[in-house]
């Protein structure tokens, strides 16, 4: 995982940070993806937020932390919110600055579900 920052030009400062997936070797999130199967979609991507949030908080970032998800990888969606949730009042990290959002490299197929998931 990295922060990738996300910036304001017009105000000449750091908006956001995006967590984005890489390799321990900065591998692409590409090689990283093309792993991720049926088995172990929802633990990849639970381990994700959490890690995101890890890294926030290790190097203090005061701005909004943008975590995607995999709509698939979501059974529960208590689970999807609360753990990342948890691990920034772990962490110390101001859970108010995470930002969710469903990844562009899966179909939404269930709208509903994505719902549920934001109104938990």
């Amino acid at each position: 995982m990295v922060l990738q920052p996300i910036v304001d030009v017009q105000e000449y400062r750091i908006h956001a940070d995006d967590a984005l997936v890489r390799g321990l070797d900065g591998a692409s999130a590409g090689t990283i993806l093309d792993q991720v199967n049926d088995d172990n979609r929802y633990s990849f991507d639970q381990a994700c937020r959490i890690k995101a949030v890890e890294l926030a908080a290790r190097a203090a970032v005061d701005e909004l932390i943008r975590i995607n998800f995999l709509p698939r990888a979501v059974y529960e969606p208590e689970a999807c919110i609360q753990a990342p949730i948890r691990a920034a009042i772990a962490y110390g990290f101001d859970s108010r600055r995470l930002v969710f959002e469903v990844s562009e490299t899966e179909k939404v197929d269930n709208v509903l579900h994505i719902r549920r998931i934001f109104e938990t």
